[in-house]
């Protein structure tokens, strides 16, 4: 999705996905997965990856109407769980746990923190993210990111691609909707952000 000239000179914010966009969350989630293999497993763990990635989106999906937003560990334990059933593959609580915190070990992008850093000359620059606010805290202060808000699922109450989570954007920062731009590697999220505001 492409922006006229017109509208970029109306953006005051751009709106930033984290995982995929700015960071890396496969290669530290797939490593994690490598490292507590049981012994001969031929599995892919990298279509592992993915597939338990898949498996966020269509859980959340499922839970469209509930009233309750499950913490991020418990949906991150849950998918794993249904990516597990059937391979035979067991693991214990520890290793459960560590494949569950390697979601937090997201890398930045090489020209991640230079592009950030010369955006925010211009525009309020802000993550919109699924991530946690620790885990983004923690990601971006090891990743040396700087950002102006930072929008977590458990602060917004919401994760994406729901409506709720673009539109807090829109009035935490008191903004027009065609003074946002959302920055986003995947589809999903600029086309759910399309419905809000500028992509």
């Amino acid at each position: 999705m492409g922006l006229s000239e017109e509208q970029l000179k109306q953006a005051k914010a751009l709106v930033f996905d984290y995982m995929g966009t700015v960071t890396d969350w496969l290669t530290p989630v797939a490593t994690a997965l490598i490292a507590t293999a049981p012994k001969g497993s031929t599995v892919d763990w990298t279509e592992f990856a993915h597939r338990w990635r898949k498996e966020f989106f269509i859980y959340l999906e499922e839970r469209v109407n509930s009233t309750e937003v499950l913490p991020l560990h418990d949906v991150y334990d849950h998918t794993l769980t249904r990516c597990q059933t059937g391979t035979g593959i067991e693991w214990s609580s520890e290793q459960r746990e560590r494949l569950i915190r390697s979601w937090s070990g997201l890398v930045a992008w090489e020209d991640s923190r230079e592009g950030l850093q010369r955006l925010r000359q211009k525009y309020l620059v802000v993550i919109l993210s699924n991530g946690s606010t620790r885990m983004l805290i923690d990601a971006s202060k090891r990743n040396k990111l700087e950002w102006d808000m930072t929008f977590a699922s458990d602060l917004i109450g919401a994760y994406k691609p729901f409506p709720k989570t673009y539109q807090e954007v829109i009035r935490v920062l008191q903004l027009q909707p065609s003074e946002c731009v959302m920055v986003a590697a995947h589809a999903y999220d600029l086309e759910a952000a399309a419905t809000q505001y500028v992509t």
